[in-house]
């Protein structure tokens, strides 16, 4: 009898770790059962980096910032409500960030003197972008999307993150 309870006890403790592996193996090389959406609220970007966009502060080479950096690119001055709401709004997110409101920092990306400057400003668009302390571009939030979606976003990358 104990003969017949090891073995239905080895195959049972077997089981348990071989079909969560295969079920997890089925979905990541079928993509089926996988969830498809999302809990971001920005757009999430692929291989781009901050040094693609060439920046420059007053006509010289800007240095990248080993923190988490929020961007607000602006090709023509604010002239809507949502820019001037991201504008007013952005300096807010930072403080409401609590103890890791130090590992981020706010730029805006735009034409006067005292912003930063780009040549692709224009493909840029007006939005907000999240950049990693490693110079790559994470997030994109489009001006009809709201900064408190931005600080949801950004609470949860600064959790998960090791770095900045």
């Amino acid at each position: 009898m104990s003969s017949n309870t090891n073995k239905v006890t080895f195959w049972l403790i077997w089981l348990v770790g071989v079909v969560p592996m295969a079920v997890a193996f089925f979905m990541y090389y079928t993509g089926m059962l996988s969830p498809s959406n999302t809990v971001n609220h920005g757009e999430l970007i692929k291989s781009q980096s901050l040094t693609q966009w060439q920046l420059q502060y007053q006509d010289q080479a800007w240095q990248q910032s080993s923190q988490w950096q929020i961007l607000h690119t602006q090709p023509v001055p604010c002239q809507s409500q949502e820019c001037e709401n991201w504008s007013s709004t952005l300096p807010n997110v930072i403080k409401l960030l609590g103890k890791d409101s130090d590992r981020v920092v706010l730029q805006q990306v735009g034409k006067l003197q005292t912003m930063l400057q780009t040549s692709k400003l224009s493909e840029l668009g007006e939005a907000v972008w999240i950049v990693d302390p490693n110079g790559n571009l994470v997030m994109r939030y489009s001006p009809e999307l709201t900064p408190k979606q931005l600080l949801q976003d950004l609470k949860k990358l600064l959790k998960v993150s090791g770095i900045g």
